[in-house]
């Protein structure tokens, strides 16, 4: 097993604790959690995470998330499960990766801290379903030294918003010494104008009491963001590592109600997590 596998996996346990059991972020968490190893059969982990009540919120709240892989023998190939993201890989090829992704985007209920927000009209949890593609340029003499360029989109399938939304990140992984890898990453988030209207908007449908201002939103590059991770070898089986995401709302969602009146264009996230690896 090469140290870059590892420690790639100890950020994905830090951060998926900022991917599952909470609403709003946790449709877009995945586009940051990065697991990418070699040669190991079964890895497994929890995470603990901090993350925005909702999107655009500016109350926090805290959420905890398993991850599971499981890699083909002698094969490249992969099952996948991070928070509400499961994803597999049909390519057997060291520098690509693409297959179908399947995703929980949940809703926003009225249990959200914001007394205005809470009494808009709830937003069920629907299933979104899509592809990735992964390129991946690693240094042949260092490999934990790599450079992966990832694209993912989603079409929601639940009759929620019925809409679609495609992220875009760039990921660099250099290590710092024997047992840190240093993690690096940028990216931006697109979106349509039925999930923008859906999750940002304010209308007759969705105002309900909580006296907020009529609002549209349009469609278009609604986030870019950036990730610092520290990870930790702790030994051949347990994995720890720290990680924090910020990210900016633009476009139409960062001019909502939602977000310019009762909450905060500004984002963070971030999260600590322990991993095990099954020989």
């Amino acid at each position: 097993m090469q140290k870059m596998s590892v420690h790639s996996l100890v950020l994905a346990a830090a951060l998926a604790g900022s991917a599952v059991f909470l609403p709003g972020p946790s449709a877009q968490a995945a586009g940051f959690i990065d697991l990418d190893f070699e040669n190991v059969p079964i890895v497994m982990g929890i995470g603990i995470g901090i993350l925005p009540d909702y999107t655009g919120s500016d109350d926090y709240t805290i959420g905890a998330a398993p991850f599971f892989r499981y890699t083909f023998a002698k094969q490249e190939r992969y099952v996948q499960l991070i928070g509400p993201e499961l994803t597999v890989n049909l390519l057997d090829d060291d520098m690509f990766r693409f297959g179908p992704l399947l995703n929980y985007r949940f809703g926003r209920n009225d249990s959200v801290e914001d007394e205005m927000v809470s009494k808009m009209a709830e937003i069920d949890g629907t299933v979104e379903a899509g592809a990735f593609l992964d390129i991946v340029w690693a240094n042949p003499s260092e490999k934990r030294q790599r450079v992966i360029l990832g694209a993912k989109a989603y079409q929601d399938v639940g009759d929620v918003s019925e809409g679609f939304r495609a992220n875009l990140a760039v990921r660099y992984w250099q290590p710092v010494a024997k047992p840190v890898d240093l993690n690096l990453a940028v990216g931006m988030t697109y979106q349509d104008d039925k999930y923008a209207d859906c999750y940002f908007g304010v209308n007759p449908g969705n105002v309900g009491t909580s006296g907020l201002s009529f609002y549209t939103a349009d469609g278009g590059l609604n986030e870019y963001y950036a990730i610092v991770g520290a990870n930790v070898y702790l030994s051949k089986h347990w994995l720890m590592s720290v990680g924090v995401r910020g990210s900016s709302i633009a476009g139409d969602p960062g001019d909502s109600p939602l977000v310019e009146q009762r909450g905060d264009s500004t984002q963070w996230m971030g999260g600590i997590g322990i991993g095990y690896i099954m020989w």
